[in-house]
Formats: structure tokens, sequence, C-alpha cells
């Protein structure tokens, strides 16, 4: 990983443990900065995945989410709510288009 990548994952990501209680907020984030993925523009969910994810922020970051609908630190991601999409996972990330030099 390049300092660069290092810099912009979200420190919530990182926090993850295994056989810890469920943390859609952390697995979502950790999926979305994935260091071998394009980042990350745009973070849509089904209704029920926002209210776990709203049940499970303390409540200023959940005052930040309702007001300008982003989601993460210290990079937000906007976040928008799709009752279209499948059940399982329930999420998807939307990602910028890799760069014309990459090509």
């Amino acid at each position: 990983m390049d300092e660069a990548t290092a810099s912009r994952e979200p420190s919530r990501a990182a926090q993850h443990r295994h056989w810890g209680r469920p943390d859609p907020v952390g697995d979502i984030l950790a999926i979305a900065w994935s260091p071998t993925a394009a980042e990350p523009r745009e973070i849509r969910v089904r209704p029920e995945v926002l209210q776990s994810i709203l049940a499970e922020l303390d409540p200023a970051e959940r005052a930040l989410l309702k007001e300008s609908g982003v989601l993460g630190s210290p990079i937000a991601i906007p976040l928008v709510v799709d009752a279209g999409l499948p059940t399982f996972p329930g999420f998807e990330i939307v990602r910028a288009r890799p760069h014309a030099a990459a090509a």
C-alpha cells in the first residue's frame, strides 16, 4: 500500500475485528476504501441498511449523515438510499472511473 492510499483510508475501517459485534459502517467503509479498487464516489444502500447504519452511529455522526448525506472520515463519501438494490448485500459502492493515463 502506498503512502497516498494509506493517508486516504478512513480510520474506522481499520478497526474491524474478527468475531466482534456486527459493524455495518466499518464493513462498508472497508470495502469502499479497498486499496485494490478505484476510489469510491458514492455508497448506495437499501433503506433497512441505512437504519442499521443510523443505529450504530454516535449522535454527532448521525446528525452529519442526516444533514449532509455523507458517511466516513477523514474523507466523507455521499450516501444514497436506493430501495431497488438487491436485499443482499444491501449496498453497492459506485467507484470513480479510472484515469485516462491508467488505461
